[in-house]
């Protein structure tokens, strides 16, 4: 009896997964690009509509303090991009992409390598995070409930802070040396490595706190139908006793993440101008050539 039920939910899942990914996909030439459309349409279209990438978005369009606007086109943050058909390959052709810098370890690389264009420069910029007393059993304790993933995700940021400065630092000081090429950011799920460094990114052109934040936070609305069909896959492996609420955390992000890597940049180096010059080596010269090329 009890094959039969795993034999019936095996053919769910299938007609499930048949349903949900096989919609008919959009041509590359049909597909908008935030930068060639006119102002007021550009918002709307922020997240680029990938098939195989699922929080792709545009960081252009932010106002700063001082009243200039980042650019459109220049600076984007996605998810993995292993998964890209080749409709999506031709798609992120157009937006003339000239480096990818890639946080994911290499372990994360090897088993699922990007998928890029003949144009994009890889950076590979790897950050593994191993917390302590975490075996190789991660992701049955998160999956089961036997781990907080909240919390792991909140300490994560604060690592990032205090010992992944190097990889921050050769990622911004690469974007200080492209001259303006516009490049993609990302990691695995586009929300924590990436996140913190496009919060990074939009602080240091002068975005205010709330509005970085909102990017931060974007994440949640983006993947929110991609997290519901994984979790749903998820929960008819598991004959529904995987803990699917721990699991939609680490999967989504929530404000008090990104908070504790910037309560980390005060605590840990004493502010967030000692964190530019002496973490990141960016000086005033830097930080006013990134503003020069990436605002309007």
């Amino acid at each position: 009896m009890k094959f039969l039920k795993y034999i019936g939910l095996v053919a769910l899942l299938a007609v499930i997964s048949f349903f949900l990914f096989n919609e008919k996909e959009i041509a590359s030439l049909e597909r908008p690009i935030p930068a060639n459309l006119s102002e007021n349409l550009r918002e709307d279209s922020r997240k680029l509509p990938f098939t195989g990438a699922h929080n792709f978005r545009d960081l252009g369009g932010y106002k700063t303090a001082d009243g200039k606007t980042v650019k459109w086109g220049k600076v984007y943050r996605s998810d993995n991009l292993h998964s890209l058909t080749d409709e999506d390959v031709k798609y992120m052709e157009r937006l003339n992409l000239k480096s990818v810098v890639d946080f994911r370890s290499d372990e994360e690389r090897n088993e699922e390598p990007d998928r890029l264009t003949p144009d994009m420069t890889p950076i590979l910029l790897p950050i593994k995070f191993e917390p302590e007393g975490v075996t190789e059993t991660l992701m049955r304790d998160l999956t089961f409930g036997d781990l907080d993933s909240s919390n792991l995700l909140r300490d994560f940021n604060i690592v990032l802070v205090k010992e992944f400065t190097e990889e921050y630092r050769q990622f911004f000081r690469h974007i200080v040396d492209n001259d303006g090429e516009p490049f993609v950011l990302h990691c695995t799920a586009g929300k924590d490595r990436a996140g913190f460094g496009s919060a990074m990114i939009l602080t240091i052109l002068g975005v205010p706190r709330e509005k970085v934040i909102e990017d931060y936070l974007l994440t949640n609305t983006y993947v929110s139908d991609h997290v519901d069909s994984e979790l749903l896959e998820i929960e008819l492996k598991t004959f529904f006793r995987a803990d699917s609420d721990n699991l939609r955390k680490i999967q989504l992000v929530e404000e008090r993440y990104i908070q504790a890597a910037f309560d980390t940049i005060d605590s840990h180096w004493g502010g967030m101008d000692k964190y530019l010059s002496e973490g990141l080596n960016l000086n005033e010269s830097d930080i006013e050539k990134l503003k020069s090329i990436y605002l309007e």
